[in-house]
């Protein structure tokens, strides 16, 4: 995909903002960052900075997703669903078509092609494309369906959704829901599951459905399993997630973004009211669910945990070459390629050998809050203010 210029502005003016396309940020003949710790293997597939398109400078990406040719961006202003191949806008979500809030944490299309968006406090929205006969005036405006606590919904926050052919799993902060088939709109198909139930923690960020049904859930304080109608739960006494890597302060009541114990916010700072970076060591806020049953853990502080399924971790963090110890997101491509969005720039993972790419590179800052990784090895990644696009190049280029 190559944006110019026009097609970079529509992207901004789709969600109200009028900012243009960034220039490509790296050139052709600029090297990788000389500081690259450990160093990829000579073989290497090196992945550049080539395009950027803005969402607006106090706007959040929080959500990527990448289906056929279809890009969907879940912004803190709005959703947008981009060709990736034309760089074609194709629609966009907001308030004006419906959602209760246009702030989207969660962007997923279903198998039955509704688009379910997840929000920061205004619960599960879903767009539904409409029938031949309705596609007239404005029907975008007309089939996004808000659904709340009064719904089954268990948290009008939502940050992850996970299908499986039999029902639908929902990640809130106040436990997570399991919807059976495609039920929405009966009540008696939504069933909540919170700690009484099994769960390590209410505040829950991340869901992974394995192959044999058992699924598992990020928390505020601790990883679950749920298999065969039982729970299990692993925490940092168990092995997850490295001890603190720095002697950072540790904070086991701190919410995300948080700056007070308790405290429960979305300003999106891994720092604290004094200025330091934090430590939760059971606070897992993204997962990878590979096809051999590993899960990748990302934790906040305690940086990336690689677990068996069964007793043992083994965890990773900066001083083995991940870019940040607070691992937003994750993300592995066609080739096998971890990617990891940290607080401190993305980082590349091979299994044996690391690469950072940060501001330096020409990413907007080294927030990394969302990546994904599409058919064609391309790396899509979410930051504050836009979305930056890595294309793979010969290590030695």
């Amino acid at each position: 995909m190559r944006l110019s210029g026009q097609r970079g502005r529509r992207l901004a003016r789709a969600l109200g903002l009028g900012v243009a396309l960034l220039l490509a940020a790296c050139s052709s003949n600029t090297q990788p960052h000389a500081s690259l710790a450990p160093n990829p293997s000579p073989q290497a597939v090196v992945h550049k900075v080539v395009e950027q398109f803005e969402v607006g400078p106090t706007a959040y990406v929080r959500s990527l997703h990448v289906e056929g040719d279809r890009l969907f961006v879940g912004t803190s202003t709005g959703v947008l669903e981009v060709n990736r191949s034309s760089g074609d806008v194709v629609r966009t979500f907001s308030g004006k078509e419906g959602m209760r809030n246009s702030y989207a944490f969660i962007v997923r299309p279903d198998p039955e092609g509704r688009l379910w968006m997840g929000t920061n406090g205004g619960g599960l929205s879903i767009w539904q494309d409409p029938a031949p006969d309705a596609a007239k005036g404005h029907p975008q405006a007309q089939t996004v369906k808000n659904y709340l606590p009064k719904n089954g919904l268990a948290d009008l926050w939502v940050y992850d959704v996970a299908f499986t052919p039999e029902a639908t799993w929902l990640a809130t902060w106040d436990g997570v829901n399991r919807i059976s088939g495609s039920r929405l709109d009966d009540k008696s198909a939504w069933t909540t599951y919170n700690v009484a139930d099994g769960l390590a923690n209410p505040w829950v960020y991340a869901i992974q459905i394995a192959k044999d049904g058992a699924v598992w859930f990020g928390t505020e304080g601790g990883l679950s399993r749920l298999r065969d109608g039982n729970w299990t739960s692993w925490r940092h006494a168990d092995g997850m997630g490295a001890e603190n890597p720095g002697g950072l302060k540790t904070n086991e009541k701190s919410g995300f973004g948080s700056t007070r114990p308790g405290e429960h916010s979305h300003d999106l700072t891994t720092l604290d009211s004094s200025g330091s970076e934090t430590y939760n060591a059971n606070y897992v806020f993204s997962l990878l669910l590979e096809q051999d049953g590993a899960l990748w853990i990302g934790t906040w502080g305690a940086g990336l945990s690689r677990f068996d399924g069964d007793k043992k971790f083994v965890n990773y963090t900066s001083k083995d070459g991940l870019a940040g110890n607070v691992v937003y997101a994750i993300a592995k491509g066609p080739d096998g390629v971890l990617w990891l969005g940290t607080n401190h720039g993305l980082s590349r993972f091979d299994g044996s050998h690391w690469q950072t790419i940060t501001r330096e590179q020409g990413l907007l800052g080294d927030d990394i809050y969302a990546v994904t990784v599409d058919s064609d090895n391309v790396v899509w990644v979410g930051q504050k203010g836009g979305v930056s696009r890595l294309a793979p190049q010969p290590a030695t280029t």
